[in-house]
């Protein structure tokens, strides 16, 4: 019998040390994750894993340090586990990383279905709404009209090459191959050498061929440091170079509460053929990151990637103002066009005002993939397709516009290492000429007091480009009909009546279908007689019934929603052509009152801005920012309040000043 009981006392302790030894392992895995140190986490969780510990918080931990990694096969992998336990305490950020990481494995179907279940979960995230208005993402990434021949180079290492840019005759760029300059210089992100600016010669007529290069060597022994570097621009005349190193101090890395060294921006010159004169950017922080700087073509104007506020995701696209005594002004988030709850980052502004960057917030083919977008025209985000994206991290694009040529990076199969950069030409095709689909619009013009049908009235219709397309008459009975064709999508319709008030309907047309018909486009309009003028002071969201313009939490940017109410504003301010508007914008009370003084002035800019590209004279409408000084609730400072509550104060405000 004590055998028996020595016995027991054995197994229970061996129990007892197996289960210690359990939660140590734990604790290091779960030190290592939130320290960044990646590698060392997916090596202690997967013995976790081994040893029958799979836990949502395992599986959450592996499948993120593998996402933050790249290595995306191994994080759809974990991210399955995890959503096969069917936790409610899941969280839907999972639901799109799984999506993404479907992506890197070709399996295109299984990841739509993940990102239906995330948009039916998050309706208002950008990336789920993006989603829903390109289902058919596949298709138009793979009808680009760009033609790329990518080459593979003779400069990559077994590690990770990326970030190039043009130099002079050098490509430079960032490496990770270990060159034995520091002692102990592996990062445990990923257990490879630290980062460092390198560069090769290239033959003037050979760039983007694949043995177009000379021998890598280090840049710049002065810029290179015991943290990461990468990530150049240079001015044009050679002497002003911008780069991205980690927050340092003394040398070494300086980390967060959170254990994170973040990133910042940092300018050199060139003195006596030696970079000197090392200087940070102002508007860097130790509380996040700024990085991957870009210039534009007259160089008044930098590009970055950051995840200062206001920011919606992991990294949102800034832009900064470069005045003529070289001192920068506030930087400036690109908005919602461009930017998502996920990654943008690695902006390159191209000469003709493309700016490319890369994101996986966008549809895409996988991972980071490469788009582009023209600033100045406001025009779309683009995917910029096969071959030149891939299933997995395709990034850090650099282009010479006269030459067709340039560089990326990408962790695609087939590589020498982690990253690797490649050259490539391109060839501009001619856009295949559109189907022309077209929509039957017919209507009738009404008196707004009779309710009768006024005939013979003349209806005109523009694009939101204030284009004349057409102009069709009412008949006899008030009715008019007529045809517009693709691809435009949104129009404005002004009906004109001798002695009548214009009126003025704003149509989204179906998209995309064909022969489509709208028959109920009524114009109710009232004789020239003020019926519909407003007193001096009064908010026309109450009088023309407007939905309000709510803005998102540390946000200027205005919604699409917010756009059809806008537009009661414009068609007023057109029909009373005397009336002068003046858009009060507001904010909550979270954030410092300076802060939210400056964050409502821009959002009155953004209103007012719109309001005058659909044909408002800037003389008529003037905007300013309030602040939390006119909060509409209880939700002041201090005050415990949801963000429901919160949001109702993020406001604009319509006030007539003259009518």
């Amino acid at each position: 019998m004590k055998k028996i009981s020595y016995i027991l006392v054995i197994c229970f302790l061996s129990t007892l040390n197996f289960v210690n030894a359990q939660k140590s392992k734990l604790k290091d895995a779960n030190d290592n994750f939130n320290n960044h140190a990646y590698a060392l986490a997916i090596e202690s969780y997967e013995e976790l894993v081994a040893k029958g510990n799979e836990t949502e918080e395992v599986y959450k931990n592996l499948g993120d340090a593998n996402y933050n990694n790249g290595t995306y096969i191994e994080a759809a992998k974990w991210y399955k586990k995890l959503l096969d336990l069917k936790s409610d305490a899941t969280g839907y950020e999972y639901l799109f990383r799984y999506a993404q990481s479907l992506k890197s494995i070709g399996d295109y179907k299984s990841s739509d279905t993940y990102m239906r279940k995330f948009q039916k979960a998050k309706k208002e995230d950008l990336r789920a709404l993006k989603f829903s208005e390109n289902e058919n993402y596949l298709e138009i990434i793979r009808a680009k009209n760009l033609k790329f021949e990518i080459k593979k180079l003779n400069i990559n290492s077994v590690n990770s090459d990326f970030a190039p840019s043009m130099y002079e005759k050098s490509l430079v760029f960032a490496s990770a191959r270990d060159s034995g300059t520091f002692i102990n210089s592996v990062h445990e992100w990923n257990n490879k050498p630290f980062l460092n600016l390198y560069k090769v010669d290239i033959q003037e007529d050979s760039l983007g061929q694949e043995n177009g290069f000379g021998d890598a060597e280090k840049f710049s022994k002065e810029l290179n440091s015991r943290t990461h570097e990468s990530s150049t621009i240079f001015t044009k005349d050679g002497k002003t170079v911008y780069f991205t190193r980690n927050n340092t101090k003394n040398g070494n890395f300086k980390e967060d509460e959170t254990g994170l060294s973040r990133l910042k921006i940092y300018k050199a010159t060139l003195v006596d053929d030696v970079w000197a004169n090392e200087e940070e950017l102002p508007f860097n922080s130790d509380d996040y990151s700024t990085a991957h700087p870009s210039l534009n073509a007259d160089e008044t104007k930098l590009y970055f990637a950051s995840d200062m506020q206001p920011s919606k995701g992991a990294s949102d696209i800034f832009v900064v103002d470069i005045s003529e005594d070289g001192t920068f002004g506030t930087p400036e988030n690109l908005g919602e066009a461009i930017n998502t709850e996920a990654r943008e980052t690695f902006p390159f502004m191209a000469t003709d005002g493309i700016l490319y960057f890369a994101s996986d917030g966008h549809p895409g083919l996988g991972g980071l993939d490469m788009y582009s977008v023209a600033i100045d025209a406001a025009g779309e985000v683009e995917n910029l397709g096969e071959p030149i994206n891939s299933k997995f991290d395709d990034f850090s694009m650099v282009l010479n516009d006269e030459k067709q040529t340039g560089f990326f990076a990408s962790n695609r199969e087939g590589g020498m290492g982690d990253d690797d950069i490649y050259g490539f030409t391109f060839e501009k095709l001619a856009p295949e000429e559109p189907e022309i689909t077209a929509s039957q619009i017919k209507g009738t013009v009404i008196d707004k007091i009779l309710g009768t049908s006024i005939p013979l009235a003349k209806v005109t219709i523009y694009d939101y480009a204030n284009n004349k397309l057409t102009e069709t008459m009412a008949d006899a009975d008030g009715k008019f009909a007529t045809e517009i064709a693709f691809p435009f999508k949104k129009y404005r319709f002004v009906a004109e009546v001798e002695n009548y008030n214009d009126a003025t309907v704003y149509l989204i047309t179906p998209g995309g279908e064909v022969d489509s018909t709208i028959d109920d486009l009524n114009f109710i309009i009232s004789m020239e007689r003020g019926d519909e003028s407003a007193v001096i002071g009064a908010d026309l969201v109450q009088i023309l019934k407007m939905k309000p313009i709510y803005f998102n939490l540390n946000s200027s940017y205005l919604s699409k929603q917010s756009y059809p109410e806008l537009d009661k504003v414009v068609a007023y301010m057109k029909t009373n052509t005397s009336a002068t508007v003046e858009v009060g914008s507001h904010s909550d009370s979270r954030e410092s009152d300076r802060y939210n003084l400056w964050l409502s002035d821009r959002r009155a800019k953004s209103t007012v801005k719109y309001i005058v590209s659909m044909g408002i004279s800037e003389n008529r409408i003037t905007g300013k920012g309030y602040g939390e000084t006119q909060l509409v609730n209880k939700c002041g400072n201090n005050v415990k309040c949801s963000d429901d509550e919160h949001s109702l104060n993020r406001r604009s405000e319509f006030i007539m000043r003259k009518n």
